[in-house]
């Protein structure tokens, strides 16, 4: 009896993946538009966010063009495990669908071929993206529960985007996106607090000796936007800020 319902549901799933996959026919709330606007806000909140962590206010040196150049500098991971990734849709993935395609029915073969991928290569997507996504999660070091949680908002994300309803999936996305970019700030923050990058930085409108030289045992560069260098004063608790272009400069004592 418990064989039989074995097999019964076996031959259920079988058919099921078989099935030509049919997307949610819902019109999507977020568009174009509305992700040129959604963008520069995720890269202005992971700024805001890393700020925060040296307890500077970033809105008093707002910069549409520093949320553009942090998404970039972080999408360019993102983009390097697609490229690699790429090779297994291209070359791979088509052989392995041949190879299923072997197993089945002449009509199901038809309706795939009219209506396009089956259930079973979109979930195979599904998985080799999460699998990048893990990928990329373990290689800037989070703890597994963050890694967990951060899987678990994609894999919600790709389950509501395709089978369910596509705004649920972009709401998952949205908020999945924003959580990143949180802990990525955070990362970034104790990588820099850490590690304490100098360099010679000469800007002659503010001194005529360098603000900061390579090597100082209690200045380190926070951060360097398209306008301003900020600076960490360890020794001193100060954080200085230089304006790039003019003569402006500002400096306060952090706690943090």
């Amino acid at each position: 009896m418990n064989f039989r319902i074995r097999s019964e549901r076996i031959r259920s799933w079988s058919a099921y993946l078989n099935k030509s996959y049919k997307p949610t026919n819902d019109k999507p709330m977020v568009k174009i538009a509305e992700l040129a606007f959604i963008l520069p806000a995720l890269g202005l909140f992971y700024i805001w966010e890393y700020f925060s962590r040296f307890g500077i206010e970033y809105y008093d040196y707002f910069d549409l063009k520093d949320s553009l150049a942090v998404l970039y500098q972080n999408l360019m991971p993102v983009i390097y495990i697609g490229t690699m990734f790429s090779m297994f849709f291209t070359i791979l993935l088509p052989d392995v669908l041949k190879r299923m395609n072997k197993g089945r029915t002449e009509a199901q073969t038809d309706e795939i071929s009219e209506n396009g991928f089956s259930n079973l290569t979109v979930i195979l997507t599904v998985l080799l993206a999460l699998f990048g996504f893990f990928i990329l999660l373990k290689a800037h070091h989070l703890s597994l529960a963050t890694i967990i949680i951060l899987l678990v908002l994609a894999i919600f994300t790709g389950y509501f985007y395709l089978f369910v309803h596509k705004n649920i999936g972009y709401g998952f996305a949205i908020m999945l996106a924003f959580l990143y970019a949180e802990v990525r700030s955070g990362l970034d923050a104790k990588y820099t607090i850490e590690h304490k990058r100098t360099e010679n930085i000469y800007l002659k409108q503010h001194s005529d000796s360098a603000l900061l030289t390579e090597g100082d045992q209690c200045r380190y560069i926070i951060y360097k936007s398209s306008n301003y260098y900020f600076l960490r004063d360890d020794c001193k608790k100060m954080t200085y800020v230089y304006s790039i272009t003019g003569t402006e400069s500002t400096s306060f004592k952090s706690n943090k």
